[in-house]
């Protein structure tokens, strides 16, 4: 067995070590810290008594991974898990070792001033491909179970400079809990870096679904999942006030899928190569994303039949940006960067870039949940309202005043507002919002796109609202509102398809703003649309056919107050007939249907 070595030092010589750790008697006496080369050899060998601090040079070996252990007393370490006491601590946790003097045990408990991931056992010896730095050819050393020793360890959790292997998913379990790195550069610039082995697995999971996860956080890291084929970079399950932030992520499966929580905070995170995503021009077979913001369904009380929200909600974006793997004008790409489904409920975004996806905005309802699901749909809740027998014994829905039956499926989609979402768009559409209701976009910058309409509203969505901001180079409709009551005001539309070619291809082909057939209610209000004014410097041959372009069937579209300049063949082409109302004009057949 080795001998120890021994270092006599006073308390304040050990400014790791926090003095509440210690026995009141210690803060009088010399301490007396032992140092071992690794943690192996500490846990096998004979420590004097008197011994109030352990210091290993290494965990594995000597050098790889440092790591300083204090004095916890001569019972097994506990601590206090989501609310639990007096739980033991892992083995991985402490040093047992012998009192030469008594024969008894001592336990020494790991700092939990933020510890580093090297303490232990991590070693960050990968390459890009998973291969060892320290043994060419072999596997590189897989960092699951250290990184999740020491996030189950301690709150604060440090990983050093470097590259690591993964090959298993970390998790994230305690609140307050965090992980956070040297640096997002990667490690061949001097930063953190995570690499992720083959498997469908998410690579970190924030929260279990079933306990709220208060107060986690993930900052300063490179994370790259290249070689997952499935799966998400991060998943938070049940979260509240989540903050994620200074992230690189490289060529994830799918990004980052934020799942029924309160509170959402994402800043600073550039994301490349996302891969998911198939379809054809008609439709997706497979929808991939950057961001997918989802929640859970409105549920019911199963006795009383009341409306239980269980929403997802507030979602704070800032300096996103995001690409896909394949090309925008690839048609079978259905990569988009923000995806906003299942119960989604306020969104504040500012400055979302994209590149190579389709839509850089999707906005959906939820597809029909499963009642069977647990996390979905907990014991002592229904998915529908329960239904009662009116006096003429036709059964009714809860709470409704007539005859109905009750649905079995849920497909209601919560209101969505999205603040002050600008920044430039490179890609198919940016926003395209196929079945949401009570979505707001202030001050849009939407630039450059290659496959669709700068905005499509769907015939599903209702009450969707754009003010202000600039709409520049759409490939076809600047707007395409399709859907009920709809607001478009004080925005500029112009120079429709930025490219020369496609200028002249496209020129009389499409408008400023569409209303299709289905469109009911819709106001355009204070917009410049068309072209910019002859002399403007720089100013490019104008494609658009009409300003606005109403088809046949549309009702109530509210026209006013807009400057038309450089429409090729009108500035408003009304085909759903006009009626004059109030010094404004209300375009389309009057009454209901």
């Amino acid at each position: 067995m080795r001998t120890p070595s021994l270092l006599i030092i006073l308390l304040p010589a050990l400014p790791a070590l926090a003095a509440p750790a210690l026995p009141d008697a210690a803060a009088q006496r010399p301490v007396i810290e032992v140092a071992f080369e690794t943690k192996t050899a500490a846990d096998g060998a004979a420590v004097p008594a008197a011994t109030r601090a352990i210091r290993t040079l290494g965990f594995h070996e000597a050098g790889a991974g440092p790591a300083l252990y204090i004095y916890s007393g001569t019972a097994i370490p506990v601590h206090s898990p989501r609310g639990k006491t007096g739980v033991p601590r892992p083995a991985s946790h402490y040093i047992a070792a012998k009192a030469e003097d008594t024969g008894g045990t001592l336990y020494y408990v790991l700092s939990e001033e933020t510890p580093d991931v090297l303490q232990f056992g991590a070693l960050a010896d990968a390459t890009p491909d998973g291969k060892s730095t320290r043994a060419p050819g072999a596997p590189a050393r897989d960092n699951t179970a250290a990184f999740n020793d020491a996030l189950g360890f301690a709150k604060g959790v440090f990983v050093p400079a470097g590259r690591y292997w993964i090959a298993g998913t970390l998790r994230i379990l305690a609140d307050g809990s965090s992980l956070h790195g040297q640096g997002p550069g990667g490690a061949d610039q001097g930063g953190a870096e995570l690499i992720f082995g083959p498997g469908a697995a998410d690579c970190i999971q924030l929260g279990d679904g079933e306990n709220q996860l208060r107060w986690g956080k993930i900052t300063r890291l490179a994370l790259s999942p290249r070689l997952r084929t499935g799966g998400n970079a991060i998943f938070a399950h049940f979260n509240y006030q989540l903050v994620l932030s200074e992230l690189r992520i490289n060529s994830p499966y799918n990004g980052i899928r934020l799942f029924r929580g309160i509170g959402f905070m994402l800043k600073d995170i550039v994301m490349s190569g996302i891969r998911a995503g198939d379809g054809d021009a008609a439709g997706p077979r497979e929808i991939g994303y950057g961001i997918k913001f989802a929640g859970a369904p409105v549920l019911y009380d199963k006795s009383t039949g009341r409306e239980i929200k269980r929403n997802t909600h507030v979602l704070y974006l800032e300096n996103i940006s995001f690409g896909g793997a394949r090309h925008e004008t690839d048609p079978a790409n259905w990569t988009v960067g923000l995806w906003c489904a299942e119960n989604a409920a306020s969104v504040n975004g500012a400055t979302i870039k994209n590149q190579n996806v389709r839509h850089g905005v999707y906005i959906t309802c939820a597809a029909d949940v499963d009642p069977a699901d647990r996390l979905l749909v907990p014991e002592g809740y229904r998915l529908a309202p329960a239904a009662r027998k009116a006096p003429d014994g036709k059964t009714q829905p809860h709470g409704s005043s007539g005859p109905g039956t009750v649905s079995g499926s849920n497909r209601r989609f919560q209101d969505l507002t999205l603040f002050y979402l600008g920044g430039d768009f490179l890609g198919g559409e940016y926003i395209y919002n196929d079945s949401g209701s009570g979505v707001a976009i202030y001050n849009p910058h939407f630039m450059r796109t290659y496959q669709g309409n700068a905005v499509y509203m769907g015939s599903g969505a209702k009450d969707m609202s754009i003010y202000g901001g600039q709409v520049i180079g759409a490939y076809r409709h600047g707007f395409d509102m399709n859907g009920e009551r709809w607001h478009i005001s004080g925005v500029q539309i112009y120079r429709h398809s930025l490219d020369t070619a496609s200028r002249r291809a496209h020129a009389g082909k499409y408008s400023a703003i569409h209303v299709g057939a289905t469109s009911v209610g819709g106001d355009i209000v204070n917009c410049k649309i068309g072209n910019e004014p002859p002399g403007t410097a720089g100013r490019a041959g104008n494609t658009v056919r009409f300003g606005v372009d109403i088809e046949k069937g549309a009702r109530g579209t509210w026209v006013q107050g807009n400057r038309f300049d450089g429409c090729i063949e009108a500035n408003v082409n009304n085909r759903a007939g006009e009626e004059s109302k109030a010094g404004g004009n209300l375009m389309g057949p009057a009454g209901e249907k």
